[in-house]
């Protein structure tokens, strides 16, 4: 006989609770847990202005141009790699081409990069919403490489004054707790919170992360929380597909798994062609 805590009672409300996030919808990691494609994306470049410490956007070739099929889908995503932002007119291009296939169009960005007369573009285009990346707050230069942390706030506000805006965060267990919790009180539509993948293990001790804590589900799901206590306007959730994976999952189960935080740099699985 398995008995179940309170905690395992407190996961299955909290995983009960939490909802999708805009950019999940459309995606086959909300509907087909076997072999799920992301959304189809538009890379333009991997160059970026930060160093993050956990990014794998150098780590791979990636081509420029666009992966998937555009005429079978219902949103693309520029980009999954690099910072789209360096390159202006290809960004400008990628809406248009979302578009002309009556797409929503998701950009990903550190948002560094974004000023008015950019929002102003976009917003002609027909963008529809921006996820802005902030794994930090307090140790942004520390993660992020680069002290950058209130141009980036002040263009988040910029951003959702205009757009529908997501911030994608990161959970790192032992390390950014009081960052998230600053994160979680900003003005924007929703918050992502992703668990950490880790493709180069020396990150473990150069940020000192709790090892007990990594790569539990529990946890992730506990800090979630803590973050939808601070702010009850913003859709504060974890990754869609995550999401469709545990929903259904037993109390207990929630409380003990741990999932595999060691990766491969993952692949783009759909088919290229040129921009």
């Amino acid at each position: 006989m398995i008995l179940r805590s309170e905690t395992s009672k407190k996961l299955k409300k909290i995983v009960k609770e939490l909802k999708y996030v805009k950019h999940c919808y459309g995606c086959e990691g909300i509907t087909n847990k076997e072999n799920p494609y992301h959304h189809p994306s538009i890379e333009l470049t991997q160059k970026c202005n930060l160093c993050c410490l956990f990014c794998y956007s150098k780590l791979k070739k990636v081509r420029r141009g666009i992966y998937g099929n555009l005429e079978e889908a219902e949103a693309v995503t520029i980009s999954q790699y690099g910072e789209p932002l360096l390159d202006i007119e290809g960004v400008k291009k990628a809406i248009q081409i979302g578009k002309e296939y009556n797409l929503r169009v998701d950009l990903q960005t550190n948002g560094l990069l974004l000023n008015e007369k950019i929002l102003d573009e976009f917003e002609k285009l027909e963008l529809d919403l921006v996820m802005i990346s902030l794994p930090a707050y307090y140790r942004y230069k520390e993660i992020c490489g680069k002290d950058y942390l209130k141009k980036v706030l002040e263009n988040i506000k910029l951003c959702n004054e205009r757009f529908h805006t997501i911030i994608r965060t990161i959970y790192i267990p032992g390390v950014n707790e009081n960052d998230l919790l600053e994160i979680a009180k900003l003005n924007v539509d929703e918050i992502m919170v992703h668990h950490l993948i880790v493709y180069d293990k020396k990150i473990i001790d150069i940020l000192n992360i709790d090892k007990e804590k990594l790569g539990s589900l529990k946890h992730l799901l506990l800090m979630v929380d803590e973050m939808r206590k601070l702010n009850n306007k913003t859709n504060i959730t974890i990754k869609g597909c995550l999401l469709y994976n545990i929903r259904d999952m037993d109390s207990f189960l929630l409380e003990n798994i741990k999932y595999d935080i060691f990766s491969e740099v993952p692949d783009i699985k759909r088919e290229w062609k040129p921009l």
